[in-house]
């Protein structure tokens, strides 16, 4: 077919004689060979570093495709470096906190519910000692719950401690 080479290389956005190289490596005739296989092994073949030489140097088709890349990708690093910024300021002013710190002071905030609850039956067993009215044992159970709870539920301590160790 002829043009073949031509029209492989323009499609590909190679120079003629990668094509050309790339169809004799393969042990083709480049005067015999079909569109389809010289594309083939234009693709499988040849070096993507030459081919995106060849479209910044204006060789085949593509030429406009590799500054628009490159401008593409200049944009992209604008936009990430100017969300670095934002997350910096955003940082020192204060309204973007560390995860692992407030991940740290929950997991010591749910440490310390969970030893105040597994500590209510050494505070309250001798309390009910000897008691057999069963609504007095409910009512001094109830009572140290609420108060374990309640201590719990502070909002004012828990941001207090979570300003004082994450915040900080």
């Amino acid at each position: 077919m002829k043009g073949t080479i031509r029209t492989v290389a323009d499609v590909a956005g190679l120079d003629q004689a990668t094509v050309r190289r790339a169809v004799a490596a393969a042990g083709f005739n480049p005067k015999t060979i079909t569109f389809a296989e010289a594309s083939q092994l234009a693709k499988s073949i040849a070096d993507p570093a030459r081919v995106l030489g060849h479209a910044t140097n204006g060789r085949g088709q593509g030429a406009h495709t590799a500054t628009e890349t490159l401008a593409d990708a200049r944009a992209n690093a604008e936009r990430l470096r100017a969300r670095k910024i934002e997350l910096l300021n955003a940082k020192l002013e204060g309204s973007l906190i560390s995860r692992e710190a407030v991940t740290t002071t929950g997991a010591r905030i749910l440490s310390e519910a969970r030893t105040a609850i597994l500590s209510l039956g050494h505070r309250i067993a001798p309390r009910v000692a000897g008691k057999t009215d069963t609504r007095e044992i409910a009512r001094i159970v109830e009572g140290e719950v609420r108060d374990v709870l309640g201590a719990l539920a502070n909002d004012d301590r828990f941001f207090a401690e979570l300003e004082a160790e994450a915040l900080s």
